[in-house]
């Protein structure tokens, strides 16, 4: 690969904080062959399907990058249950598999380079309460605050116990809480009942 094309597609990448699609960069006059050798050399790595990231040693891939990844390979995807939850500081590890929503009629395939859990919602249920999240790197779409602590509830199965007391006992703690808006959403998905259980186990606990 010839200098001069090696430095263009290096800018392409750093103008958008590392990250770029295929159709991107054959647009930027890129080929299709040259997208291989830079996967091969390690000058990019390929993040899913038609995304591509420019490998950076020294700094790594940036904040909530999972999150990004995924909102970018599929930009109706939300960040959902516990995985908001750690977006929204309720616990402090980011769980192994990260959770999503996206619609019942979503069935476009999603072959991350990380273990992704999927869950699927109805119209109304998808579109309550989303929050679009800009960062340098990309779009993050997650569910609220109150939300995402009532669907950690409803998929406790899925999640663990353990992991679920931790949020209900930490989302307790906060101040700015929002209980009537968590109770309503909880009503509307019918796990009103066992959602005010657990937080009220959750104010015994403190």
């Amino acid at each position: 690969m010839l200098l001069n094309t090696y430095e263009k597609v290096t800018k392409l990448f750093r103008d958008h904080e590392g990250y770029r699609s295929a159709a991107q960069l054959k647009e930027a006059g890129v080929t299709t062959i040259q997208i291989k050798e830079l996967v091969n050399k390690g000058v990019i790595e390929r993040v899913a399907h038609g995304n591509y990231w420019m490998v950076d040693k020294e700094n790594g891939k940036p904040e909530n990058y999972r999150m990004i990844e995924v909102c970018m390979v599929n930009p109706k995807a939300v960040i959902c249950a516990d995985s908001a939850c750690y977006f929204h500081g309720l616990i402090d590890k980011e769980p192994e598999k990260l959770s999503i929503a996206t619609l019942k009629t979503d069935r476009a395939k999603m072959q991350m380079q990380f273990p992704v859990t999927r869950h699927y919602y109805s119209d109304l249920a998808y579109d309550e309460d989303l929050e679009r999240i800009k960062t340098p790197a990309g779009i993050i779409n997650v569910y609220g605050l109150e939300r995402s602590v009532c669907d950690a509830i409803r998929f406790r199965a899925d999640i663990g116990e353990e992991e679920v007391s931790t949020i209900v006992a930490n989302f307790m703690e906060m101040k700015h809480k929002q209980l009537d808006r968590l109770y309503a959403y909880a009503d509307a998905m019918r796990v009103g009942k066992i959602v005010r259980t657990r937080l009220e186990e959750g104010c015994k606990g403190e």
